[in-house]
């Protein structure tokens, strides 16, 4: 435990710092003077499996469909399969709606990739603090929570979680608070302390998880980017099966390895494509980050892909791009 405070310590104060020299009165301090905030911290609501402090515009519908393919590096099978594309290991549909620039609600459909599938999950995401160009305000902050439930049909074991003895235990919940700063025009970072609760988990594991996420965006030409994300889970000595960096200490066929994930991001008009390589076979969170067995360094990686397009419904606007309408006189 005493780790796991010293690593939150520590990640919040790399942000804290760029704010010393700000008088807390301007960081709370609500009032009528026009804030000028920094624009496109990110490019869309995910970064690649996670999402990101952006939230759908108002009166936008942001449509997600998200691909994880199989593994593509393991010998004498990834050649048989396409390299991992003959397999698909999960699935999602997302649809996304602004009730405020700052407020989105969600609905999503996962295949799902671990012990518990067939994922329907809400989702409510609130942007409460937005950074500005001064950077009297240094970073923005979202918050984030999902309610997850499986309609897998009833299993037999009541070894297996997917046995679910009680409705409630279909159910899982998920709550974030992410904290970006664009630093330049080229880089962006983020860092997403996560709690994870299951109704029913196995007998040797907890059913409060928690994890830190950092990711980041280095633009590298004026509609495409690199992106980063890894999850790390936060776990005291001896509580589960779930280690610290089992792939850098050279650990192979453990139970559990951090979720890491690197991708090529392209905005294509109102569309925001990524392209990525990732050893987490599951795309809901609920799902990959208390099941991932994959390792990078044994080939279990795979190519995946999320196609993000944006519906604008605001009075005057074209649903399809955005921008207003043409008027007759313009025409």
């Amino acid at each position: 435990m005493k780790k796991t405070l010293a690593l939150f310590t520590l990640l919040f104060s790399v942000f804290i710092n760029f704010a010393q020299d700000v008088n807390i009165d301007d960081l709370l301090n609500e009032n009528n003077k026009q804030k000028d905030y920094v624009s496109a911290t990110f490019k869309g609501t995910r970064l690649i499996n996670g999402h990101t402090v952006e939230t759908t515009k108002k009166h936008a519908l942001d449509f997600l469909i998200t691909h994880r393919f199989g593994d593509m590096g393991v010998k004498g099978v990834s050649g048989h399969t396409l390299f991992g594309i003959d397999n698909a290991s999960d699935i999602q549909f997302v649809f996304e709606y602004g009730i405020t620039d700052d407020i989105t609600v969600g609905f999503s459909r996962t295949q799902g990739a671990g012990k518990v599938r067939e994922l329907y999950t809400g989702l409510f995401k609130y942007r409460v603090y937005k950074q500005t160009t001064n950077n009297k305000r240094p970073f923005t902050i979202t918050l984030l929570g999902n309610a997850t439930i499986s309609s897998m049909k009833k299993q037999s074991d009541p070894l297996l979680i997917s046995s679910f003895p009680k409705f409630s235990n279909r159910m899982s919940y998920l709550v974030q608070a992410m904290v970006a700063r664009k630093f330049n025009k080229w880089l962006t970072v983020q860092i997403t302390p996560t709690f994870l609760w299951r109704n029913l988990v196995d007998y040797n594991d907890n059913n409060g998880l928690f994890f830190m996420g950092l990711g980041a965006r280095a633009k590298i030409s004026k509609r495409s980017a690199i992106v980063f994300e890894y999850y790390l889970p936060l776990m005291g000595k001896g509580q589960n099966y779930r280690e610290y960096f089992p792939m850098i200490r050279g650990k192979k066929d453990a139970s559990y390895y951090p979720s890491l994930h690197i991708g090529y991001e392209l905005e294509t008009g109102g569309h925001v494509f990524h392209i990525n390589l990732t050893n987490s076979a599951g795309l809901l969170e609920n799902d990959y980050l208390p099941f991932n067995n994959k390792n990078w360094a044994q080939g279990g990686f795979r190519l995946g892909f999320t196609i993000s397009r944006g519906f604008y419904f605001s009075k005057g606007t074209n649903a399809w791009t955005g921008k207003p309408k043409k008027t007759k006189e313009a025409q």
